[in-house]
């Protein structure tokens, strides 16, 4: 059967949503959904972000300001951590730029919102916005369903305001200090993103130019209006932070910070030698003029000297800011058997249990950044005079696995020019994330560096990396992997089993089970068995009841709430080709309907009874629930296309 989730607001009366813009107001104000970064909700803020900058004016990407024709302002590591509730220490992200950010532990789909995402607006109605996804893999991502009232008749200029009642589920929506939330709960599902183990979050500035030729549209195919063009270095959605609300277990996160360092220096000790940082050991080779494998450095300025710029990071600084520590790798060659084939550096895990690794940020040093791009006495120039020779530069990772054998590679290009348009070569100078969680559980890690410049003596490329952020998974607590369905039976229906493990999971750890309620244990009784829940029905009885199961695993506990309908008026029509949306859910006072311009709209109480009936006027419609107690109801819609049955939780 259909069963969707749905969100928490507070809504007055019937409406019509689109004419009035009645999206919660401004933070401060009644009725606001506003998160303070000083809330006591939030867990944690993100570890981690790959940054792509957009243009300071994508509709004339000639125009520069302090000398580039992206936006500048502000270093990566300002999204991290803790909001700052200031205009400045922020990320900007340019017109149509992106933030990809990672998190020291899985954001999960709990009660009320997830996660929010903060900015930095001075006031409450100079607002830059930008669109928010979530992925579970960093390659399929899911985008919150947004929506834009604001008119797209005049073009909102760049000290124009908008109505944050007239924006829903767009970053931006409030002022600094106050996050806008998200609920996992208002996605579609997706056999693609799990939300229960989301590990990114992707913010994309809103263009904000009504014409079409470079329009950011909402979910419903509303052009955008917001602030254009801002031609400045600060151009785009200005990220501050992304808190996290509900989460499971938190992951190991090898920051390399622990390690002592004087300022502005670097670990070079001689001989050979090994150091480690959280539950990882790195090998470290070295000699009179020489080492290899892995170093650590907090350099953030060049002094165009090879023995000194080689620790440095080509973004010059860590992935935490100026003076935090990252690592330094040097592949060496194998110059002793003549072959000159790269000799792997490598990391292993301390007590040698097999670990799943998330992933790392990774980054050229400023050496191997300058030298392809500008060529030197050793290596040529990367794309060649013309620029199109099709030179690439990568770094390759695999894992051993308890019994000693190795994974598949993954590969990161940290120079790429194969391609034939010229513009999207490139040579990384930021960090970049590369996932390793597809390698499964390994006790080390190895890496090599390749590329296209290659001579008598092996590889002519300057063989640096830099690495931060390592992070570890740990042993997850119970979520839900697939809700269960609510049930709708005849009288005198035979018994029920549900095999919970189809629905709950949990990563490393043992799952175990109960029965937190059952509003009606005349009607139904229920017993679990391990993992198998047994449904059985008195004779002769009819009504609904609400049934909640709890999972645990590994100090984490879940609960999924189903109804059982037996004899009860609330039949479902098996036409499922009518599904409007329905949102929010949990419904704290109003809840919004769409597309039932004509739709006979019922709802019922948790006994069956028919407590409100309805006719859609209007495509898009809002239902109050002021005067309904909390519970569980059930919503039936019957319209010219179809029908559908929706759960609702009035909170």
């Amino acid at each position: 059967m259909l069963k969707q989730f749905l969100t928490l607001l507070s809504f007055t009366a019937i409406t019509t949503l689109f004419a009035q813009g009645t999206f919660p107001p401004a933070a401060g104000q009644a009725g606001t959904t506003a998160i303070s970064k000083d809330s006591t909700i939030v867990q944690s803020w993100a570890t981690g972000i790959d940054l792509v900058r957009g243009y300071v004016q994508i509709s004339d990407t000639s125009v520069y300001y302090a000398g580039t024709n992206l936006a500048s302002y502000g270093q990566p590591s300002a999204a991290l951590h803790m909001a700052e509730n200031a205009p400045t220490g922020v990320v900007s992200l340019g017109d149509g730029g992106m933030a990809t950010l990672t998190f020291d532990r899985l954001i999960v789909n709990g009660p009320g919102p997830d996660f929010a995402v903060f900015g930095n607006s001075t006031n409450d109605n100079f607002l830059e916005l930008a669109f928010v996804e979530v992925s579970s893999d960093g390659i399929n991502f899911s985008r919150f369903p947004s929506v834009s009232l604001t008119q797209t008749t005049t073009q909102t200029g760049t000290s124009d305001e908008l109505d944050p009642q007239n924006l829903h589920n767009l970053a931006g929506k409030y002022r600094k200090g106050f996050g806008v939330p998200f609920d996992l709960s208002e996605l579609p599902n997706s056999s693609l993103v799990n939300k229960n183990t989301i590990r990114f979050i992707r913010i994309t500035d809103v263009k904000g130019s009504i014409d079409p030729l470079f329009a950011s549209k909402d979910s419903q195919g509303n052009i955008i209006n917001d602030p254009f063009p801002t031609p400045v270095d600060s151009a785009g959605f200005d990220l501050d932070g992304i808190a996290v609300i509900n989460s499971n277990v938190q992951n190991t996160l090898v920051t390399f910070n622990e390690l002592i360092l004087e300022e502005e220096s670097h670990y070079l000790p001689y001989g050979d030698s090994l150091f480690t940082s959280g539950p990882l050991s790195f090998q470290y080779d070295g000699g009179e003029g020489f080492w290899s494998g892995f170093t650590y450095s907090n350099l953030s300025n060049i002094n165009n000297d090879y023995a000194h710029d080689q620790f440095v990071a080509a973004s010059l600084s860590g992935m935490d800011g100026n003076a935090t520590n990252y690592v330094v790798s040097y592949i060496s060659s194998d110059w002793a058997s003549g072959t000159y084939d790269p000799i792997p550096s490598e990391i292993k895990v301390i007590n040698e249990n097999a670990v799943t690794f998330s992933g790392f940020y990774v980054n050229n040093t400023h050496i191997a950044y300058t030298s392809l791009r500008d060529g030197s006495a050793f290596n040529k120039k990367f794309g060649g005079e013309t620029g199109d020779d099709p030179d690439w530069f990568k770094l390759s990772v695999w894992g051993i696995r308890s019994d000693n054998s190795t994974t598949s590679k993954i590969e990161h290009y940290l120079a790429d020019f194969r391609s034939r348009d010229n513009s999207r070569d490139y040579i990384q100078n930021g960090w970049r994330w590369v996932d390793l969680k597809s390698l499964g559980e390994v006790t080390a890690l190895r890496f090599e560096l390749q590329s296209t410049d290659n001579g008598d003596y092996g590889m002519n490329t300057p063989a640096y990396f830099c690495m931060d952020n390592l992070s570890i998974m740990q042993p997850q607590g119970a979520f839900i992997s697939n809700p269960i369905d609510d049930l709708y039976l005849e009288i005198n229906a035979i018994p029920v089993n549900i095999e919970l493990t189809d629905h709950f999971n949990a990563s490393g750890a043992e799952l175990t089970f109960e029965i937190a309620s059952n509003s009606d244990a005349a009607l139904v009784t229920t017993i679990i068995s391990g993992s198998l829940l047994n449904l059985t029905f008195t004779p002769d009885f009819k009504g609904v009841s609400e049934i909640s199961v709890v999972a645990s695993a590994n100090g984490i506990s879940v609960e999924d709430m189903f109804l059982v309908a037996v004899g009860s008026e609330l039949g479902v029509d098996e036409n499922f080709s009518f599904r409007p949306k329905v949102y929010p859910n949990p419904a704290s006072g109003h809840l919004i309907v769409e597309g039932v311009k004509g739709a006979n709209l019922r709802l019922y109480n948790s006994n069956g009874s028919l407590v409100f009936e309805q006719t859609g006027n209007i495509e898009n419609t809002t239902l109050s629930l002021d005067h309904l107690n909390a519970g569980i109801y059930m919503l039936q819609i019957y319209g010219p296309e179809g029908s559908s049955t929706v759960k609702i939780s009035k909170k």
